[in-house]
């Protein structure tokens, strides 16, 4: 099978990225969103960092980062694919947020958290080495 390449691991998240907070993802699940993570960035670096020796420190932070927005994405999401914003007290009626989480929002926030982490270390740079 293809080994897709995970940018952070748990230990990592727990002791470098969350230092001391809360974890946003359960723990069975994190290895699944730093692979999704991790595709996002490969998509953004044009695969470069897979031809590194070491993975750099801002590149598992920003793996973690990524990895946090697409699981809220997918838990804030409703049995119809929806943004789950409230309930109504009857049980029946719910409203759903369709600006803050919208897939192009989504988008524009893994972008956000690429820039932050990557911008200064040259792998986002799209001309010829």
């Amino acid at each position: 099978g293809i080994t897709l390449t995970c940018y952070a691991d748990k230990d990592f998240y727990r002791e470098e990225y969350l230092l001391g907070r809360d974890a946003v993802i359960p723990t069975n699940t994190l290895s699944y969103w730093f692979m999704c993570a991790s595709r996002e960035i490969d998509r953004q670096t044009f695969g470069r960092i897979k031809k590194l020796e070491i993975i750099p420190e801002e590149v598992r932070m920003c793996c973690c980062d990524i990895a946090e927005k697409l699981y809220k994405f997918e838990s804030a999401k409703g049995e119809n694919g929806m943004i789950l914003q409230s309930y109504g007290n009857d049980g029946e009626t719910a409203t759903y947020k369709t600006t803050d989480m919208s897939e192009r929002a989504l988008r524009k926030r893994i972008t956000d958290s690429v820039l932050n982490w990557l911008l200064p270390t040259g792998l986002l740079y799209c001309g010829v080495n």
